[in-house]
C-alpha cells in the first residue's frame, strides 16, 4: 500500500489509511473543486493534494479570452472586434508561456485556433446583441470574487454577473462556453447563496450560452442555503478524512490520467 498510517475519524467511528506522501489539502474550496471531487477523487487528489498539472487545452484558452472580451465589453463598451482582436492574442501568448507550444495542448478536431478566434469574435457579437435587448449590470457585479467562511475552511468564487433585465429583475448570470448542456443548477445556487451572504438577493438565475445566445433560467429555491451549506460541510469532511474514491468510468475526461495507479499510469507512483 506505501508508506503512510492509520487514524480514527472522530465524527465517523471509522479506521482511515492516509498517505505521508500527501500534500497539504487546499485551504478553500470552490464550485470547480468540489465537481472535480465529485466527478473523480483521484483525480481531485491528483491535481489539488499532489499538484499535477492537467493537460491544456485549446477550449480553456478560448473560454478565459471570450469572459475577459465579455468584461471588456461590460466596462468599456468599444468596438467588438477590437476587443476580441486583443483578448484572444493575450490570452494564447499567456498560456504559450505557460503550457508551451498549443500543438501539444488538447483540442478537438474541428475546434482549432482558426475556429476559436472566428467563433470566439462570434461569442462575443451575441454578448453584445444579448446586452441590446435591455439587460443591464447590476450596480457593479462584474466578475466579483468571493470568499465565504463555512466550516473550518471558506468557499471561493467568481461570480460572472449580476444583472438587471427588461422587466426589472435582479438576476444572477454565469457565462458558458463549452458545448456541453448545463444539466444541473448547483453552481448557480452556489453563487446565489453566496449573494444572499452579502445582503443581494436575486429573482431569477440562469446560463448564458455562449455558443447560441440563449439564456435558460433555472429553479434553484430547493436548493437554499442550508443545502448549499450541507454540499461543501460534507466536501470539507470527506477531505480531511482522505476521502478521494476513484471514478474509473471517467478516465476518458481525465487530463492527469497518466499519474493514476488506479489504471496503472506511466507516470504513476507506487502504493
Amino acid at each position: 500500500m506505501g508508506e503512510g498510517g492509520h487514524f480514527l475519524n472522530q465524527d465517523s467511528g471509522h479506521l482511515l489509511w492516509y498517505s505521508t506522501a500527501m500534500n497539504k489539502l487546499p485551504e478553500h474550496m470552490s464550485y470547480s473543486s468540489l465537481t472535480t471531487w465529485l466527478d473523480c477523487g483521484w483525480r481531485y487528489y491528483l491535481t489539488k493534494v499532489e499538484g499535477r498539472t492537467e493537460k491544456h487545452s485549446l477550449w480553456l484558452t478560448a473560454g478565459t479570452a471570450v469572459h475577459l472580451a465579455t468584461e471588456s465589453w461590460d466596462r468599456n463598451r468599444v468596438d467588438p472586434e477590437h476587443i476580441w482582436n486583443f483578448e484572444w492574442k493575450l490570452a494564447l501568448e499567456e498560456d504559450i508561456f505557460t503550457h508551451g507550444d498549443p500543438s501539444n495542448w488538447d483540442y478537438k478536431p474541428k475546434e482549432n485556433e482558426a475556429f476559436w478566434f472566428e467563433e470566439g469574435l462570434a461569442m462575443l457579437e451575441r454578448w453584445v446583441s444579448f446586452r441590446s435587448k435591455g439587460w443591464e449590470i447590476h450596480e457593479d457585479f462584474i466578475e466579483k470574487e468571493y470568499q465565504i467562511p463555512i466550516g473550518e475552511s471558506v468557499v471561493k468564487m467568481a461570480i460572472d454577473r449580476v444583472m438587471v433585465d427588461p422587466e426589472g429583475k435582479v438576476v444572477l448570470l454565469d457565462i458558458k462556453t463549452g458545448a456541453s448542456p448545463q444539466k444541473h443548477p448547483l453552481q448557480l445556487a452556489v453563487y446565489a447563496w453566496a449573494l444572499a451572504q452579502e445582503g443581494i438577493k436575486v429573482d431569477k438565475a440562469g446560463f448564458w450560452e455562449a455558443r447560441t445566445g440563449v439564456l435558460s433560467l433555472w429553479d434553484i429555491d430547493y436548493l437554499h442555503a442550508e443545502r448549499v451549506e450541507d454540499v461543501f460541510k460534507m466536501f470539507e469532511i470527506a477531505r480531511g478524512s482522505g476521502v478521494f474514491i476513484p471514478n474509473l468510468s471517467a478516465c476518458g475526461r481525465c487530463g492527469v490520467i497518466r499519474y493514476c495507479k488506479w489504471i496503472n499510469g506511466k507516470d504513476a507512483e507506487n502504493g
